[in-house]
């Protein structure tokens, strides 16, 4: 039996104040770094999913995006599923997709740090 993997992820992108953008990307880490703008990628789990973003943003003096645990994430930064078993990235669910596109919609989510930065 040969089995075929999915080439293409559906995934959250998360541009700068802009609400969350579902997209079917290639899933390949250059496409993921062409997204987030740089080689340098950082990975971590939040949740059940994966938060993939610039690791030089806060180098680059980029604007927060959103604040995630108390980590400021600056720049576009990418939501994925995770592939526990094989360790990868996979598709979100509709349930992640629904839950996340709320929570991270710019009503819902309070620029926490740039209250911190100005004071």
């Amino acid at each position: 039996m040969v089995i075929i993997e999915k080439q293409n992820m559906l995934v959250l992108i998360v541009e700068n104040a802009k609400n969350p953008e579902l997209k079917r990307i290639p899933n390949r880490l250059n496409t993921l770094r062409r997204i987030i703008g740089n080689q340098n990628i950082e990975v971590i789990k939040y949740k059940d999913v994966l938060i993939v973003y610039d690791e030089e943003a806060f180098k680059k003096l980029l604007p927060i995006n959103r604040t995630i645990d108390g980590l400021n994430i600056r720049g576009n930064f990418i939501i994925t599923g995770n592939d526990e078993k094989h360790q990868d990235f996979k598709d979100l669910t509709e349930e992640q997709i629904k839950a996340y596109t709320v929570e991270f919609e710019l009503e819902n989510n309070l620029e926490q740090g740039d209250e911190l930065e100005n004071e």
